[in-house]
């Protein structure tokens, strides 16, 4: 029981209208559950059946909002409601593999591990606007916070519970993830960075993420 208590996780995944993606998830999440973490995610609106396969996931700790309010207010949702205080937060658009969650299950006192994030190692060639807008906002990032997180826009990182004022997350939309990273860097002044593979979706597959998102992120970094 101690031995549980001890290395358990709450995975906290936000989703949006994912209805293809949904099956394949939830099929490599039932490792993780089986293993004795606990699975959260957030439906944020979804109306393309999303809600409905979730729903028939009985393994899945499911919250379900009306209507879309954006990735912030989904992830704060998770949150607040994780059991454990070991946490790790990803993605449900399968641009990341499920697999990579047990890569970030690192967290560990005796090392003075208290947070790591994910590293996207093939975005830094830069070969389209995507990729240099990551490399110049991870450069941003860094400056102002003088860190060294390697993709400060990855949304997979895990952390303690214990390290956020949750209540006092103000982000709503995308840059809820640069708001939590900073959170934690101006915590710990050494992070661990993860390195794994990431397969970008165009927006005609479903991508979320906007141009205009940028700003927001960049508002964020500057005046968290």
């Amino acid at each position: 029981f101690f031995f549980i208590l001890q290395t358990s996780y709450s995975i906290i995944i936000p989703i949006y209208n994912e209805v293809e993606q949904i099956p394949s998830l939830l099929l490599h999440l039932k490792q993780y559950y089986e293993l004795g973490h606990e699975i959260i995610i957030i439906d944020d609106g979804s109306n393309d059946g999303s809600s409905s396969l979730l729903s028939e996931a009985k393994f899945i700790k499911l919250f379900k909002f009306d209507d879309n309010r954006g990735k912030g207010e989904a992830l704060k949702k998770g949150l607040l409601n994780a059991y454990n205080e070991y946490i790790i937060i990803f993605d449900g658009d399968l641009e990341l593999h499920p697999d990579n969650i047990k890569k970030l299950m690192v967290l560990d006192h005796e090392e003075k591990i208290f947070c790591a994030f994910a590293n996207r190692t093939n975005i830094h060639k830069i070969n389209s606007i995507w990729s240099l807008g990551n490399l110049m906002i991870s450069f941003l990032f860094n400056l102002i916070n003088k860190s060294n997180v390697k993709d400060a826009l990855c949304c997979a990182k895990s952390f303690l519970k214990s390290d956020l004022n949750i209540n006092n997350l103000k982000a709503k939309k995308f840059d809820i993830d640069v708001e939590i990273t900073t959170s934690l860097v101006k915590r710990y002044s050494i992070i661990k960075n993860i390195n794994i593979e990431y397969k970008r979706r165009s927006i005609n597959q479903g991508k979320k993420l906007r141009i205009v998102d940028a700003f927001y992120i960049i508002k964020r970094i500057l005046y968290n």
